[in-house]
Order: C-alpha cells, then structure tokens, then sequence
C-alpha cells in the first residue's frame, strides 16, 4: 500500500485528505468556495478472492467566476464526474498489470476517448 501524497490531473493539485472506509480522497479546494471543491477519490475491494477491484472517482465542479443576474459569484453552475473502475484477477502477473496500465494511459490519449470528452462526439461505425 502506497502512502498518500499529492496528485497532479493537468496541472491541478489535489493534496491528500484521508482515508475513510477504505476509502482514499485528495481534494482541491483552490477555487476558494466550497461548491468549487474537487475530489478524487479510490477505493479497492476484494469481495471475490480472485478479483481486485479499483474504484477511481473524480468530481469537477464549475462555480460562477464573475457574477451574472442569475449566479452569484461561487454558485455551483454544473459538474462533471468522472468513473474509472477496473477488475483485475488477483494472481495477475507484474507484467500483466504493466501492460493493461499502458494501454488504459492510451485509451485515455485515444481519438475516440478525446472526442467524446472533448467535443462530446461518440465514435460511431
């Protein structure tokens, strides 16, 4: 088990803020107001000997900047929540788990992934 410490997503710095039930959270909270706070959260479970399950969770609030007739300054506008769950059988080998790392880290630079994130754009055949 690895030892808490900061996470950097795109040059944002989420700092460590515990665990809880098994489960890990760093949070930013530079926005300032605590509707702008963002939180990462993951959680492993094992309730089938076999299978490791990893639960990743990230929340990217979007807060009114400036004020506008209808939002004050610090308003929760909307959020975007992100999911990533793997199942990985439990006598996976280091090489094994190297491999499927490599190719999540290229599924997420991937076309298809960039432009249904990006330009909410599915791919399509």
């Amino acid at each position: 088990m690895s030892q808490q410490a900061n996470v950097t997503l795109n040059s944002v710095v989420y700092a460590p803020n515990g665990t809880s039930n098994g489960v890990a959270t760093w949070g930013n909270r530079s926005g300032g107001y605590a509707s702008s706070f963002s939180f990462l959260t993951e959680k492993m479970t094992t309730s089938n000997p076999d299978i490791v399950r990893f639960e990743f969770k990230l929340n990217v609030p979007i807060v009114e900047t400036v004020g506008t007739g209808t939002a004050a300054i610090g308003d929760l506008l909307r959020t975007s929540q992100f999911f990533i769950t793997a199942l990985m059988p439990a006598n996976s080998t280091t090489a094994e788990r190297t491999d499927c790392k490599a190719r999540l880290v290229s599924l997420v630079a991937s076309l298809p992934f960039t432009d249904a994130i990006g330009n909410l754009d599915p791919a399509y055949g």
